[in-house]
């Protein structure tokens, strides 16, 4: 009986010493990077506004003007 007892007593202070320790701190880093930014080169309108004026009023007519973004 005596020989349980103390088993029992050596295995309740090792469990309280497993459960006593602090779970390990983990840190993160967080890396920012900036985007690099976008030029974006414009030509000239080859492509003219034709505005009309007559009685009826006034007409705007412009011609598709096409735009292209490129990465560098």
């Amino acid at each position: 009986m005596k020989k349980i007892i103390g088993f029992l007593s050596i295995f309740a202070v090792l469990i309280i010493m497993s459960c006593a320790g602090k779970p390990a701190e983990t840190k993160k880093e967080i890396i920012v990077v900036p985007a690099a930014p976008v030029i974006i080169i414009k030509e000239p309108v080859q492509k003219p506004t034709t505005i009309t004026l007559d009685k009826n009023g006034v007409k705007v007519e412009t011609k598709k003007t096409d735009v292209v973004i490129k990465k560098q």
